[in-house]
């Protein structure tokens, strides 16, 4: 939810500036505004604009790799997990257990991941869950295979198990927000600028008024979805979970 009172702290400050720089043009010395001095301020708060735009263009690309690369590592697990349940069939038996234990593992994923469970979920939630992968490797391990083949099936399960374990930490790590403060803060300034720059220097009617508060919303916005690429285990935009329950269907139809 702190992505929407980002977003709306964004907003205010920005209208705010925009008619602090309205009130603020009607106390200026009439030399102050003249064409010359429009012109000449027109083009510093464009040049300002250009850089808003690199900025914050680079920041929505990163948000997005970094969504991106959460939903792979999803995937990864999903897959992992499906190789691993059928490894542990191939050990027989005495790897049920097992095979129980790695269902619990996929279930809490799920439940993690899923929209109706990530508003809830915080980074706790994802390391009980890496311990849950180290019971699970446990278990494996106390497996006394016989045959050359089921040693190697011990091994490669090992192997999965050890995979699963190396993404649940990457998600645990990168489960909260990388934007920086700083850089966030910079750019909200510069927005700020903007539109302080429009209040004062701009020849403006309701309407001019009206679109430049609908760019503020955009502005807005773009900083809110940034938030929520940023941020893929909590708020409104999410992983997709259809691997996970593509994963939870496949190990259902093998337990029977």
């Amino acid at each position: 939810m702190i992505s929407y009172a980002i977003a709306a702290v964004v907003l205010l400050l920005t209208l705010a500036a925009l008619g602090l720089g309205i009130r603020l043009a009607a106390f200026l010395p009439s030399h102050h505004l003249i064409n010359d001095a429009r012109d000449s301020a027109k083009v510093g708060i464009g040049m300002l604009a250009t850089l808003l735009a690199l900025v914050l263009g680079l920041m929505i690309t990163s948000a997005k790799r970094s969504f991106d690369e959460r939903e792979a590592e999803l995937v990864q697990t999903a897959t992992s997990i499906v190789l691993l349940d059928r490894t542990l069939l191939a050990l027989g038996q005495e790897a049920q257990p097992a095979r129980s234990r790695l269902r619990q593992v996929l279930d809490d994923i799920t439940r993690l991941a899923s929209r109706e469970g990530r508003h809830d979920v915080d980074d706790k939630d994802w390391f009980r869950n890496l311990r849950a992968v180290s019971e699970l490797q446990q278990t494996i391990l106390s497996l006394s295979p016989h045959t050359d083949a089921q040693k190697w099936h011990q091994a490669r399960a090992m192997q999965l198990s050890t995979t699963i374990a190396h993404d649940r930490v990457l998600v645990a790590e990168h489960g909260t927000s990388t934007v920086p403060t700083a850089l966030l803060v910079v750019v909200t300034g510069w927005v700020t600028v903007i539109y302080f720059g429009f209040g004062v220097f701009l020849v403006g009617n309701r309407s001019v008024y009206f679109a430049l508060c609908i760019c503020a919303v955009a502005f807005a916005c773009s900083i809110f979805i940034i938030l929520e690429l940023d941020t893929p285990f909590s708020g409104v935009v999410g992983v997709s979970d259809r691997s996970l329950i593509r994963a939870q269907t496949e190990l259902a139809q093998e337990a029977r």
